[in-house]
């Protein structure tokens, strides 16, 4: 029997009052992607996509058509990153969510004698606001964080309410030192952080921001399979051993920093002046990134030498890290000011000595006969990541990315697979297909590739096998409040790297 397919289409083309689109939606296609759980440092996230087609008969979604129902709202690119969203229910069940984004720009194709006019929209994910984004933390910040000893979800929870958002943000793994920002994008340096930690960072399809750190997929519901998909689900199964990340051997380089002593942070490269009777605001780049900053040192006179500091003020309207901005004002009415001498001095922090951990399959695996049997070895280094800071840090990254690398990696692709809305990048499912294995393996999406018209809603799946994954069972881990030390005995369990 047919399935019942239901969507619904809306788009906030003013910004907040959202409007029904379901009734000129020819078709939606879509991405939602994870970067995948044995890419340990690799640094960039994914930003889900979406692309829209709605019929523009009369124009509706027309920005040079001043007669357009939406003219108002999307006339010079107006409908730039306007809010949106698209749900699905199968057979009469509740909607879900298949995608939760922004706007980038419609397309409108003019309408020939062989194509109706179209108009084409491209989304993203919500995650797109953070990529340009660009922020700077401050120093007393980096000094509290220091001092508590706080992980790196508390460190991305921090930046997102700075950013005005939140999300669902696991506790973290590691204590990382020294993290800041210094006019970058809010985005790119959480996907930095959150790879330097083995954890990921996305926009789900509910429209929320979620990091999970390296331990997530151990927890309830991931331990637990949502689904099991057989040749009835799907139109192809192509299961892969993959060898792009196999080796034998694993360097991680861990970049330290120390405080320096108290010295000169920042000095002009050309003489500061000030016009009579203005303000003026000064951001001084500080050499490096400082742990403390103390107030300006200065003073100011004219042209012809004359003090006249007692006619100025600066004030300083943010100490941060690598920066501090300051608003100057010379009250005198006649005389420009000439600030020198003009400097801030403070303690630096200094880049400490790097040091690399290594984990090899022959001393620190278990798949050492099978490269022994091939006479082989492959090595990765993992540098430049900027939040791996302590020895420990980088041996933990070392053993997880050799655990995940000294076998290859089977990932599977399942083609056509009926489309469920609720389903989710980062939920475990079950593979059978009894053509080609001899009993069922147990997987995790990391891709969902999708496609809804008014015919039919598939998907394609991206997957990685979960045996391997991690070297030991959920229930075998460490929990705090529940196991007890020791290296035997009841209740005992591994520490988590």
């Amino acid at each position: 029997m047919p399935r019942s397919i239901a969507y619904r289409l809306y788009i906030a083309w003013d910004g907040s009052s959202y409007v029904a689109e379901t009734a000129r939606l020819i078709q939606a296609t879509g991405e939602n992607k994870l970067t995948a759980p044995d890419q340990i440092a690799q640094g960039r996230g994914i930003v889900d996509r979406c692309t829209l087609e709605l019929a523009n008969q009369d124009g509706r979604y027309s920005p040079l058509n001043t007669g357009g129902a939406l003219y108002a709202n999307i006339q010079a690119g107006g409908a730039y990153h306007r809010p949106m969203y698209l749900e699905a229910a199968i057979d009469g069940s509740t909607y879900s969510r298949i995608f939760t984004g922004i706007i980038k720009m419609p397309q409108e194709a003019t309408p020939t004698p062989t194509a109706a006019a179209v108009t084409r929209i491209e989304c993203r994910s919500i995650d797109e606001k953070l990529l340009g984004r660009r922020m700077s933390s401050s120093a007393a910040d980096l000094r509290a964080n220091n001092a508590a000893g706080v992980r790196e979800g508390a460190i991305i929870a921090q930046w997102l309410t700075a950013a005005g958002t939140g999300g669902s943000i696991d506790a973290g793994v590691f204590s990382v030192p020294w993290a800041w920002l210094d006019d970058e994008s809010v985005l790119e340096e959480i996907w930095q952080l959150a790879s330097a930690c083995g954890g990921r960072f996305y926009a789900n399809p509910d429209g929320v921001l979620c990091y999970e750190d390296m331990t997530h997929w151990l927890k309830s519901p991931h331990n637990t399979s949502q689904e099991t998909l057989t040749r009835a689900d799907f139109a192809g199964l192509e299961p892969v051993y993959g060898d792009a990340d196999l080796y034998s051997s694993v360097t991680v380089e861990a970049s330290g920093r120390d405080v320096g002593a108290a010295d000169v942070l920042w000095e002009p490269e050309e003489q500061v002046v000030i016009p009579p009777d203005i303000s003026k605001t000064v951001t001084a780049r500080l050499r490096q990134a400082a742990y403390s900053i103390d107030a300006p040192f200065w003073k100011a006179g004219t042209a012809g030498g004359n003090d006249i500091t007692s006619s100025v003020t600066v004030t300083v309207t943010a100490y941060n890290v690598q920066r501090v901005e300051m608003t100057i004002t010379n009250a005198h009415t006649t005389e420009a000011a000439y600030m020198h001498p003009f400097s801030i001095s403070g303690r630096a922090l200094t880049g400490g000595p790097a040091q690399e951990e290594t984990r090899t399959s022959a001393a620190n695996g278990g798949n050492s006969a099978w490269w022994t049997s091939r006479g082989t070895t492959r090595s990765k280094a993992i540098r430049g990541n900027a939040y791996i800071q302590t020895g420990a840090h980088a041996a933990a990254l070392a053993l997880a990315q050799l655990h995940r690398s000294e076998a290859p990696r089977l990932t599977y692709r399942l083609r056509g697979c009926p489309g469920k809305p609720s389903r989710r990048c980062g939920d475990r499912i079950t593979i059978n297909d009894t053509a080609i294995m001899s009993s069922a393996r147990d997987a995790f999406i990391t891709g969902i590739s999708w496609r809804l018209t008014q015919n039919g809603f598939t998907q394609d799946i991206e997957a990685i096998d979960a045996a391997g994954l991690f070297p030991y069972a959920a229930a075998e881990y460490f929990i705090v409040g529940t196991n007890k030390l020791g290296a035997a005995g009841t209740g005992t369990a591994r520490i988590w790297y």
